[in-house]
């Protein structure tokens, strides 16, 4: 188990290198076509394409990092007035169910994919089959599904809890 752990936190690590990557390159591809757009009146081919594919990397990649690393957005009303062990219930009841949703998103994305492949949809600039995006966010997805299998296998972290006033 401890493996499975190890292992899956460098491949959401990896992941999470490739989605500031994408960050990286869809950063540069607006400047530089903001720049191209201003100085020559020309902009560049196909860079709606590759924000949208940078994007969908950068957002789908990202996923497992910010659920491995709790980074999620938390409203703790309860956690101030219950005890720790429930709250530790409530953390468990929470990495299990966001497993099944993601897991159920993941599952809901492969059927537009397989029409997006049996269609031939093409992107409109860079005549890239659209199946290759969709294939680009279930890799990423699963990312997302693994990190949060390890959080609901792996000890509970403590909640931030302020006991004082």
């Amino acid at each position: 188990m401890a493996r499975f752990i190890t292992y899956s936190h460098s491949i959401i690590r990896a992941f999470l290198g490739l989605a500031m990557g994408a960050l990286g390159v869809m950063m540069m591809t607006i400047v530089f076509d903001v720049f191209m757009r201003f100085a020559f009146n020309s902009p560049v081919t196909g860079s709606y394409d590759i924000v949208e594919i940078c994007l969908a990397i950068a957002v789908f990649y990202s996923l497992g990092a910010v659920i491995i690393g709790a980074h999620e957005i938390v409203i703790d009303l309860i956690d101030q007035v219950v005890p720790p062990p429930f709250v530790t219930v409530l953390q468990r009841v929470a990495a299990f169910a966001s497993a099944v949703v993601l897991i159920f998103m993941l599952v809901s994305m492969i059927t537009p994919a397989m029409q997006s492949y049996q269609y031939g949809e093409i992107r409109l600039e860079l005549n890239l089959p659209v199946w290759i995006v969709w294939t680009i966010a279930l890799v990423g997805m699963s990312g997302g599904v693994l990190a949060s299998i390890v959080n609901v296998l792996q000890p509970v972290k403590p909640s931030i809890r302020q006991d004082t006033p």
